[in-house]
């Protein structure tokens, strides 16, 4: 067994207030878990995004919709992991570093090009930040696809009547 823990200091004795056990128990646990369905995730990591982050680029109508494919895209990863060895062979350490780093290289290769790099998008995200964590080459397929449908032309196409999540 541990050892009991050490009394507090006296300076802060005096100022530790005492919470009834009536109280501790009557209250409720409030936790911190992550979305369980495709739409609240969506949502938590579109919000990953402030409102600097989409008015940043000069090139708003591509860039916009990317932010919003990629927030598409990192929810599809993430939700893939709830179903265990039949979503990934593993499970992969995917977290919110990874879609914020894809978005700024998706800023970076938007404000340096005239047309859209879709392979190099494809490559970096699929290969390099996701990618790296995968180790399964079924894995790395499977993300592969996701990308290919993702990420298309009629996406940043205003006369195009593609539409990513509908409803959304």
């Amino acid at each position: 067994p541990p050892p009991p823990a050490a009394p507090p200091p006296a300076a802060l004795e005096a100022e530790m207030q005492t919470v009834p056990e009536g109280v501790l128990q009557a209250s409720i646990k409030v936790a911190n878990e992550p979305p369980t369905d495709l739409k609240a995730t969506l949502r938590s990591s579109y919000a990953l995004f402030d409102q600097s982050t989409l008015d940043r680029s000069t090139k708003p109508k591509a860039h916009r919709p990317m932010i919003f494919t990629l927030a598409f895209f990192h929810s599809l990863v993430l939700g893939r992991r709830k179903f265990g060895f039949q979503g990934f062979s593993r499970n992969y350490p995917f977290n919110n570093g990874d879609i914020t780093v894809c978005a700024d290289v998706l800023h970076n290769y938007v404000e340096g090009r005239d047309n859209l790099p879709w392979a190099d998008l494809k490559y970096i995200w699929g290969e390099i930040m996701y990618g790296g964590h995968i180790t399964d080459s079924w894995d790395r397929r499977c993300m592969s696809a996701y990308l290919d449908v993702l990420l298309v032309d009629e996406l940043v196409d205003e006369k195009s009547a593609y539409t990513l999540a509908p409803g959304f």
